[in-house]
């Protein structure tokens, strides 16, 4: 290749780089992660701006959980997103459900939470949930996704 031909080729070659950067990119914002979303016994719901509150029971009656928390730094794409939860208040119920190795969260604790294929996971509880839009699911697939009893 001629010293004009490798000139040639690279507007053509930083071209393609700005084409493909958008690919797979981060595409995700705290907005992917906005709605109402539900499991067996349990609440999140998440604003536009990332405001969250998160209501957890053991059943009727059987209050465990309320938490508050901000989300922040999304990333990924809008079927696999993940950002940072920070918590901002915490009220206890039935702390039963909590040991000493997976203690209730504190204010100020920051961990992850994920959607992937319309299913959020909340790692200061654990807990999941599923899409506002996913009612057409099977109780078999609501099941196999972690957000039935």
């Amino acid at each position: 290749m001629t010293s004009s031909s490798r000139i040639a080729a690279l507007p053509a070659a930083a071209m393609a780089t700005f084409a493909l950067a958008g690919c797979g990119g981060d595409t995700a914002t705290l907005a992917t992660f906005t709605g109402t979303w539900q499991g067996h016994g349990r609440t999140l719901k998440v604003t536009p701006t990332g405001n969250a509150e998160e209501w957890i029971s053991l059943g009727l009656g059987h209050f465990v959980i309320a938490l508050r928390f901000q989300l922040s730094r999304p990333r990924g794409t809008a079927r696999d997103a993940l950002a940072t939860t920070t918590v901002t208040a915490v009220r206890l119920g039935n702390t039963s459900a909590f040991t000493a190795a997976h203690p209730p969260p504190r204010v100020g604790e920051s961990r992850k939470i994920r959607l992937r294929d319309g299913v959020i996971t909340e790692r200061l509880t654990g807990a999941h949930y599923c899409s506002p839009t996913a009612r057409h699911w099977t109780s078999a697939q609501w099941l196999d996704a972690g957000c039935g009893a």
